[in-house]
């Protein structure tokens, strides 16, 4: 970009200005009109705040909202005994997914009895 000189810039910015005013000129409108709406619908700006919170995932004084209900959390955060455990050290408590490890001896002709603990 050439380097201006300082009156191109200072006519530059004036228009800038000029813009920048027209621009707040027109805004004032809109906002009046938005406030207009908000009186008449008895919306409050404490009304935006939460419904913007709540549409981006957040509680309504701003906390994340938590998958699960708060059982579901409690329930996953608990420690699991291990139910079953093989010679290399690999372990399963037997929830979810049966491991690669496990169904493979399986496949192989071993019990799943075999590796309980």
């Amino acid at each position: 970009m050439p380097k201006l000189s300082p009156q191109a810039l200072k006519a530059r910015i004036a228009v800038l200005q000029k813009q920048l005013a027209e621009a707040e000129e027109n805004k004032a409108p809109s906002i009046r009109k938005v406030k207009d709406l908000m009186k008449k619908l008895g919306v409050t700006l404490e009304d935006l705040k939460g419904a913007a919170a709540l549409s981006q995932g957040l509680r309504p004084r701003g906390r994340p909202r938590k998958k699960g209900s708060e059982k579901t959390l409690k329930l996953a955060e608990r420690k699991v005994a291990i139910k079953y455990r093989d010679e290399n050290g690999n372990t399963w408590t037997g929830r979810g997914k049966t491991p690669r490890w496990l169904a493979e001896a399986e496949r192989g002709g071993k019990s799943r009895e075999a590796f309980k603990v």
